[in-house]
């Protein structure tokens, strides 16, 4: 008996957590999490550092400082709620936000005691948790199976919070480098200005990048802001265009009263995408070939 218990052991137990997984996959399925593809509130927060970051220069105000980099530590937090990551993925999200705040937190009381300025935050801090809402925000956006509002809202989200990354590592280079990052000391909310001409490529060249460095960070950022949109959004594309309706089933037929309208509007074509159901089979042509009446058939053999 003790012999034939040990392989049993582990296979029990290996059957015993696939069975717990398939339990948590199908109550995640009958009960998805309330903030469950809420990306619209994840768009919120990235605009608000957006906003934040590009209009206020928070050079020597520690709580200005700490208040820019809370709100994007809030949009990685919805981002873990919003992509149906698991609970302790979550737990860890969060406990990643708060030690880094406290840690910011506490780097920018030193360096304000022992220098009297703060011109450039501890950004290298906030890099992970800026690069890891992207993340999870396409990780949810590929598992759709249909174009929606949120989907679009995802992939913008995702798009902007690229352009915040990028702003803290442009900081974070320009803290850790003896050149200035743009050749000179400027305003904070420079960084985000220039990350976002960068990676929309627009180039109005009134700021540049003066390190090696500095122009090998800028020229990455907007190679992949390209490749963001002629990849991820293509794939977006082609779903929505895989959901859209086709055929006879996508026109109107005048007169007929319930026939189904081409989308005049993206809202309406997302909701169609999203609703739309095949039409009735008539019940005559379901009705095969072969199956006619059989006494018929004698009939006409017998002619």
């Amino acid at each position: 008996m003790v012999e034939g218990e040990g392989p049993a052991g582990p296979t029990r137990s290996t059957g015993a957590r696939r069975g717990a997984r398939a339990v948590g996959a199908v109550r995640t399925l009958r009960d998805p999490p309330a903030m469950l593809d809420r990306f619209e509130l994840v768009l919120l927060f990235v605009l608000a550092t957006i906003a934040v970051q590009g209009l206020i220069d928070v050079r020597g105000s520690v709580l200005a400082q700490l208040f820019t980099h809370a709100i994007s530590g809030l949009a990685l937090i919805a981002a873990a709620r919003a992509s149906g990551a698991r609970r302790r993925w979550r737990r860890a999200v969060d406990v990643l936000v708060i030690a880094v705040l406290l840690v910011s937190l506490a780097t920018l009381s030193v360096r304000r005691a022992d220098s009297g300025d703060a011109a450039v935050p501890p950004e290298t801090l906030w890099l992970l948790a800026a690069a890891l809402t992207p993340v999870l925000i396409a990780r949810r956006v590929l598992q759709h199976t249909v174009v929606t509002l949120q989907t679009i809202m995802g992939a913008v989200a995702a798009y902007l919070q690229i352009a915040v990354t990028y702003a803290f590592l442009f900081q974070t280079i320009d803290a850790f480098t003896p050149t200035p990052f743009f050749g000179e000391d400027v305003s904070t909310t420079t960084y985000m200005y220039f990350s976002l001409v960068t990676i929309t490529t627009v180039g109005y060249g009134d700021v540049a990048a003066v390190t090696d460095l500095g122009r090998m960070a800028a020229a990455s950022e907007a190679v992949l802001g390209q490749v963001f949109l002629v990849t991820f959004v293509a794939l977006i594309v082609a779903r929505f265009a895989a959901g859209m309706p086709r055929g006879s089933s996508s026109l109107s037929a005048e007169g007929v009263p319930g026939s189904p309208s081409q989308p005049r509007t993206l809202l309406e074509a997302l909701n169609s995408a999203q609703t739309h159901e095949p039409p009735p089979v008539d019940a005559d042509d379901a009705v095969p070939e072969a199956a006619d009446d059989p006494d018929r058939d004698q009939s006409d053999g017998r002619a």
